[in-house]
């Protein structure tokens, strides 16, 4: 009875090799950004002190936006291209050239109205220097085709550029800055580490893949932004409800709270990455067989997994909030709790919005689940805001309850269209 087990997951496990083995890569890449993140933040919260902190935490808030025009749906789409036509390299030169450049026309786009708000915005002007290095992010996004690797399922090229990156910036950090007046220089390091990351990842495409850039027709690249136009208002509508709190609280409540508010979000958004991951690394492969046993049975792991780790957080979130901030914030430990339930309705989005959804080429389903979602996000910050109720716990609850309605929605939508069957 042993043998035939022993031979059953031995062939499992090599019919999934490659699923295990991207998996893997981009787990390695998660745990080197939570021990970066365990050592970076607590010294830059010390160092930077918690206004300064605050600002660029603020900073990093708001050059997210300008990621998600930059984005544009294309790592959704262009993974799913590449993944379709991975045996075809003239089609993958012409999605590869595409992608690129518009991601590099939306980033002069995103970089012009920065610098048209850092000469009109009072507070942006003071300290404009601070959100223009901060665009360096959103360079990278332009140029890192993370979308390629994960079509091609070659994820260690994600993990070994990003974590090498990530630690020799880590490093610099520790070294250049000392002081609250070092405060302009974390996004110059950790934005100048991504975009020589970028750079390596391009060369790797480029030379090696059998993949060739050339400046395309002017028809084709409008058949490409317009095919992503209904997934990047799908991904506004996340990402303006799922980033929008940091800049709520540092706009309503100050700078000081919104490092405080930070604290416990970075602990949440590092513990939401293997989610993120699982999804990258299952998306592929679900575009390409549309296997939903094997779909299913990671979701119940998944489940299962989520709650216990909601758990834990409830039950050690004074020594974390301490450890990382060297505070025993009370109404951090309580937002900190609040934001760990978002993991139960991610998990199920995930899966059923995502992948299923996304997967199925239902783009304008996906869209409307992520526009109700903003909507509902939206009414009850005008709720609180006019009720005088605004606070960091009732922000954060905000995100919890807009999270709960999309899981919903996702998972109703792909029940009514049969696709979990």
């Amino acid at each position: 009875m042993m043998m035939p087990d022993f031979y059953r997951i031995k062939s499992n496990v090599l019919k999934n090799r490659i699923l295990i083995e991207n998996f893997s890569f981009l787990s390695i890449l998660h745990i080197t950004n939570l021990i970066l993140f365990l050592i970076t933040i607590p010294y830059l919260f010390r160092v930077l002190g918690s206004r300064f902190y605050g600002l660029v935490v603020f900073a990093q808030a708001l050059v997210v936006y300008f990621s998600i025009f930059i984005n544009f749906g294309f790592n959704l789409t262009a993974t799913r291209d590449i993944s379709v036509n991975r045996n075809n390299p003239v089609k993958i030169s012409e999605i590869v050239s595409s992608v690129l450049t518009l991601k590099i026309i939306l980033y002069g786009i995103s970089l012009f109205l920065m610098y048209l708000f850092t000469v009109f915005i009072p507070y942006l002007k003071e300290h404009r220097n601070l959100f223009l290095f901060s665009m360096l992010f959103c360079l990278n996004e332009a140029l890192f085709p993370v979308w390629y690797f994960m079509g091609i399922e070659k994820m260690k090229y994600i993990t070994f550029i990003n974590a090498s990156t990530r630690v020799i910036s880590t490093i610099a950090v520790f070294i250049l800055i000392k002081s609250s007046v070092d405060y302009i220089l974390y996004p110059l390091i950790m934005g100048s580490g991504t975009v020589i990351g970028a750079f390596i990842a391009l060369l790797l495409v480029f030379t090696g893949q059998g993949i060739r850039f050339s400046f395309q027709e002017s028809k084709i690249l409008k058949s490409y932004f317009l095919e992503n136009i209904l997934y990047f208002l799908s991904n506004v509508s996340t990402q303006i409800y799922a980033n929008a709190n940091k800049l709520i609280v540092g706009s309503f409540l100050g700078m000081i709270e919104v490092a405080y508010y930070d604290i416990a979000e970075k602990v949440i958004n590092i513990l939401k990455v293997p989610y993120s991951l699982l999804g990258q690394t299952i998306f592929p492969k679900y575009s390409h067989d549309k296997n939903i046993r094997f779909l299913k049975k990671i979701f119940f792991i998944t489940m299962f997994l989520t709650l216990v780790l909601i758990s834990c957080l409830f039950l050690f979130s004074h020594i974390i909030v301490y450890a990382l901030s060297g505070t025993h914030d009370l109404n951090t430990v309580k937002v900190l709790r609040v934001l760990s339930l978002t993991m139960l309705p991610i998990s199920i989005s995930i899966f059923y919005g995502e992948i299923m959804l996304i997967g199925n080429n239902k783009k304008l389903e996906y869209a409307k689940m992520r526009f109700w979602g903003l909507l509902v996000y939206f009414g009850i910050f005008l709720y609180l805001k006019i009720s005088g109720h605004l606070n960091a716990l009732n922000i954060a609850l905000m995100l919890v309850i807009s999270e709960f309605f999309i899981a919903v929605y996702a998972f109703l939508i792909s029940r009514i269209n049969g696709y979990d069957r």
